[in-house]
């Protein structure tokens, strides 16, 4: 993995921050219904195995070589 990978992994993991902060945040202040905090773990959960399969990959490819 080289560096320009490294930086788009982490700006991807920075964007996907955003979305974790609101849902936490609608779930402590806003005392949200449980349904919508759901619906948003299911919606960006794909998102986020995506993510840990990149940095997965990416680790072995810099183990391998």
């Amino acid at each position: 993995m080289n560096l320009i990978h490294l930086e788009l992994v982490l700006e991807f993991a920075v964007i996907l921050l955003a979305p974790a902060i609101h849902t936490y945040y609608l779930w402590k202040v806003k005392k949200v219904d449980a349904s919508v905090i759901r619906q948003n773990v299911k919606i960006f959960s794909f998102f986020y195995v995506v993510l840990g399969a990149t940095v997965i990959i990416g680790l072995f490819q810099t183990i391998d070589n």
